[in-house]
């Protein structure tokens, strides 16, 4: 096998998988684009809202403003480890509290999420004791209590603004997250919702390991587990004459504000600290991908067009020589039968000779 053989080899091995690397990632990111996209009519709009959103307590108890009857019981959980917050939390935590001192609080411990899965459901102690990373159960809990109780998680990362009464109206809320789909970090849901149910039943069927950190989480029982929840579920329930958007509405940026720009949701009910401290390597790596991965892609593309452009119309450049199908040659085989070979290369016949060339080697 010649230099020029190897290399030319080895170049369309490169740009083979330069092209599939490109096709799959296109088809990948455009299905989770189709599957997890949001109908516009299932955002909550902030002239539903009722203008009431912005009184403190104490104005609110004075207001005689109509609005829409509560669906959610006032009810806010949370998780940590143990009934001990960290300093910072504690006080984010309280700031919701203060807000809204009319809600009952209930904190997740470890400890008490774990007699709870054992209590209520039984049937899904295996899989929360066997989850691999710490985070699926806190993710897993938040699921089941909203379908117990009902009521409203919110994250400890994430400060109240504004009290939340006006989006308890709704059956369930999710908000929106980027690049597509929604989160889990903040929930409403009324007790015993069908979403909720079919949620907490779908967690074992979800129940698989990615390798990685990041997407086991994702996909067991994260964000986007969540959101392909969302996608079966208005799936199969329509908007109806009472409840045109859903049952599940989702809140916009403007009103989540998350991901904000200053200035960009000046009606939010939350302010966000970010901390995902469950987030190993792998989700920087993913984070980078998400950052610059369209980037990479035109970048890919432009090196792919290049390459078949170079093979294309410069074959000359690496060697005089054409290349016959891996698969089948006839040519010269006894009695014109098909034989298979290994790759052939075969020199090139100039143009308007009528002799045919034979096998100059076998690669």
């Amino acid at each position: 096998m010649s230099f020029f053989s190897l290399r030319r080899r080895t170049l369309y091995a490169l740009l083979f998988v330069l092209g599939l690397f490109l096709v799959g990632t296109v088809v990948v990111l455009s299905s989770i684009s189709y599957y997890l996209a949001i109908p516009d009519l299932s955002y909550v709009r902030e002239a539903e809202v009722d203008k009431h959103y912005d009184l403190s307590w104490n104005e609110t108890l004075n207001d005689t403003t109509q609005h829409k009857p509560e669906r959610i019981p006032r009810i806010i959980h949370q998780t940590w480890k143990t009934e001990t917050l960290p300093e910072r939390w504690q006080n984010v935590s309280d700031g919701c509290r203060q807000l809204m001192p009319d809600y009952e609080y209930m904190l997740w411990t470890d400890a008490s999420s774990r007699d709870f899965i054992s209590e209520q459901y039984p049937w899904f102690l295996e899989t929360f004791d066997n989850y691999p990373y710490p985070i699926q159960r806190a993710d897993a809990i938040r699921y089941f209590v909203l379908h117990h109780y009902g009521g409203v998680y919110i994250d400890l990362d994430i400060g109240c603004l504004r009290r939340i009464d006006p989006l308890l109206a709704y059956p369930v809320v999710l908000p929106r997250t980027i690049p597509v789909g929604v989160s889990n970090d903040l929930m409403f849901a009324e007790k015993a919702h069908p979403f909720m149910t079919q949620t907490i039943h779908n967690l074992v069927m979800f129940d698989h390991n990615w390798v990685l950190n990041y997407p086991t989480v994702m996909f067991s029982t994260g964000p986007m587990f969540l959101s392909a929840q969302f996608g079966l579920y208005t799936a199969s329930h329509p908007g109806t004459s009472e409840l045109p958007a859903g049952e599940v509405r989702i809140l916009p940026k403007s009103l989540y504000g998350k991901n904000a720009k200053p200035g960009e949701a000046p009606h939010s009910f939350f302010e966000h600290f970010y901390g995902s401290s469950w987030h190993a390597d792998d989700a920087a790596f993913i984070g980078f991908l998400g950052h610059w991965g369209k980037v990479l892609m035109w970048i890919g593309l432009v090196v792919l067009i290049i390459g078949v452009g170079i093979m294309a119309f410069k074959p000359g450049k690496y060697v005089n020589y054409d290349l016959l199908p891996r698969w089948m040659d006839q040519r010269n085989s006894p009695g014109g039968r098909w034989q298979v070979y290994r790759w052939k290369a075969v020199p090139m016949t100039p143009l308007g000779s009528p002799t045919r060339t034979s096998h100059s080697s076998d690669l």
